[in-house]
């Protein structure tokens, strides 16, 4: 990192100077949490300053900023992370991986975060609707903080069971829910609250306070889905409900086992199909892992073009595949999800794909692709994205020079033979 400028998501501009953090990291660690390890660093003698040179605490920062500054310092490795098991959301294969290794950190040293959705400001002065409450209202008020103000959340997050207290509602940063403002009041809702609104909250406040670029992007070696892991790892604020959580009274219908969904499936594929005025393109329903798109994400549908199987010699029909466990997951986490609409709408998504096919040209997958490639340069950065092609350029350059030497080798010794004959 050496004495990196760093653009924050307030806007700020701070230096921070990787050799003093690493002096700062030797030392005995004193911090009550340990989520305030990394801060306990940045605060020590000149890991930071503003643009003047004026020494800046990290515990009087706005908690974005101050939790991007966390992510940096375990990002260069100033503060070891060991890795972790997890396993992919999507195939549930194992992997072990240091979260904040995979962060991509360009655009905070570049200062391109000017992204519409990663780098957009929380909307404090606005009431974000959760489930029900036993306050009996919905709306969820939340107010900025700082890092020293988080402070009474730490400490509780560390104890082995989160007590919320009033003292830790106010470092959450809850100022209002419905039209209540009584911390102590506030405090009794959310523990007796379901787990659903807990859940709720609990995104809320992530939202809140960690920048949407704070993450490890890690690419499951199996399936090659996305998987994005929280940087940093701790951040005071478990995910899981606090006890005495209760469960929500109210549930939505089940999603459809395999065959309720298939019948369902192949009767709008009848209509859309007429609608498109296409057939003799085989329909099936897969239940298996789905397969995912470049940049990751599984797919609720395929195209796959017809021809003769190059091994085997077989001519094979144009196919749409339809992925049974990519609906299921989209519903578990969605619950505006309307299968429905979903089924007709990926259906007829995939036989555009087809008659594009047909007409030698479609639109509709470069479309897609452009947009994976948009989606990958707004997480690393433009100016980093652009280093990257250039590094990649060199290397393919080089490569080929070691792969083709002796012919170029021959060619050379072939042209001085000739104009030494002449």
């Amino acid at each position: 990192m050496g004495l990196a400028r760093v653009h924050l998501p307030s806007g700020a501009v701070v230096r921070i100077s990787e050799a003093a953090a690493r002096r700062a990291a030797a030392k005995p660690d004193r911090s009550e949490a340990a989520c305030l390890r990394e801060l306990e660093i940045l605060g020590g003698p000149g890991v930071l300053e503003d643009e003047a040179g004026v020494a800046v605490d990290p515990l009087d920062l706005p908690l974005r900023d101050a939790h991007t500054l966390r992510a940096l310092v375990l990002r260069a490795g100033i503060l070891p992370e060991p890795e972790g098991d997890y396993t992919c959301g999507h195939c549930g294969i194992a992997f072990h991986v240091a979260p904040s290794r995979l962060f991509e950190p360009g655009p905070f040293f570049d200062g391109e975060l000017d992204d519409p959705d990663l780098d957009a400001p929380f909307e404090f002065a606005k009431a974000h609707s959760v489930g029900g409450s036993r306050v009996g209202s919905r709306p969820v008020r939340l107010a900025e903080r700082t890092a020293r103000q988080s402070l009474p959340l730490w400490r509780a997050a560390a104890a082995d069971e989160l007590r919320l207290s009033p003292a830790v509602v106010v470092a959450m940063g809850v100022a209002a829910l419905g039209r209540e403002r009584r911390a102590s009041a506030i405090a009794d809702a959310l523990a007796s609250a379901p787990e659903r609104v807990w859940r709720e909250i609990v995104e809320l406040y992530h939202a809140a306070y960690f920048p949407a670029r704070l993450v490890g992007v890690q690419r499951c070696a199996e399936c090659k889905a996305r998987n994005d892991l929280d940087v940093p790892l701790e951040r005071g604020l478990p995910r899981a409900a606090p006890p005495p959580a209760r469960a929500s009274a109210r549930r939505r219908a089940a999603f459809p086992d395999l065959d309720a969904f298939e019948a369902r499936v192949r009767r709008f594929a009848s209509e859309v199909y007429r609608a498109r005025g296409v057939r003799n393109i085989d329909l099936f329903i897969d239940a298996g892992v789905p397969a995912c798109d470049d940049g990751g994400e599984p797919l609720l549908g395929c195209y796959t073009p017809g021809g003769t199987d190059a091994e085997i010699g077989i001519a094979q029909s144009p196919e749409v595949r339809i992925f049974y466990r990519t609906f299921q997951s989209e519903f578990e986490r969605d619950p505006d999800f309307d299968v429905d609409a979903e089924i007709r709408e990926t259906l007829d998504h995939e036989l555009t794909h087809h008659l594009h096919h047909l007409a030698g040209s479609d639109p509709l997958d470069d479309d897609e692709r452009a947009e994976i490639d948009r989606e990958e340069a707004r997480l690393v950065g433009q100016r980093e994205a652009a280093r990257r092609a250039a590094r990649g350029f060199v290397g393919d350059l080089s490569a080929f020079a070691r792969a083709t030497w002796p012919v170029w080798l021959v060619a050379f010794l072939a042209t001085a033979l000739g104009w030494c004959a002449r």
